[in-house]
């Protein structure tokens, strides 16, 4: 399933076989099934774009022929510290269109959600990338482009949606073979994952 193919992906980023961000423990033939994702992958993070597919993405999930509540649902976010709080305060604007006083929609950042579970997530992840040389585990050093965060943060905000979860990647850039790997793939696994490029 995608949980597979982000791992595998990620594995790739281990360098110097020391291990990076921990992600849950897998046994070997044990997959994990998660719900079908749509990643939505944005070249830019024009506000008003990503905040109106919010938007919608609560309106399905709160619509008429919707059984969720409030507490059924969560945003979660990653920004980089620099996006921060334009990001969130885009998120709590719309947001705050469906929740009300009784019951909130969940709004966290998506490091710190690891045990946490609601039926529907929706990820709002601010693509983000660096240079620089590793020294692998032969010791001989490569110069590399990598996301520390992108794939991870995938992998932990799909796990906690229990039935739907739709993934918003903004300021995607084709520059780190780990992440543009992992998405092309994924574009090949219609059965496990919907990649919508904008």
């Amino acid at each position: 399933a995608e949980f597979s193919v982000i791992r595998e992906h990620y594995d790739q980023m281990d360098w110097t076989g020391r291990g990076r961000m921990e992600l849950p423990p897998q046994n070997t033939g044990h997959f994990l099934r998660g719900t079908k994702p749509a990643i939505h992958v944005f070249r830019d993070s024009e506000t008003a774009t990503w905040s109106e597919l919010l938007n919608q993405e609560l309106e399905t999930l709160r619509g008429p022929d919707s059984s969720l509540t409030n507490k059924d649902i969560a945003v979660l976010w990653y920004a980089g510290s620099e996006h921060i709080e334009h990001t969130v305060d885009t998120i709590y604007r719309v947001v705050g269109r469906w929740s009300s006083a009784e019951e909130e929609i969940t709004v966290r950042v998506a490091g710190n959600c690891a045990s946490a579970e609601w039926p529907a997530v929706v990820f709002i992840c601010r693509y983000w990338s660096v240079s620089g040389t590793v020294t692998l585990a032969d010791n001989s050093e490569e110069r590399v482009t990598y996301s520390i965060f992108t794939i991870p943060l995938l992998y932990i905000t799909l796990s906690r949606a229990r039935v739907y979860c739709t993934i918003i990647l903004l300021d995607y850039k084709p520059d780190c073979k780990y992440t543009d790997g992992m998405l092309d793939e994924l574009r090949q696994r219609s059965d496990v994952c919907r990649i919508i490029d904008h």
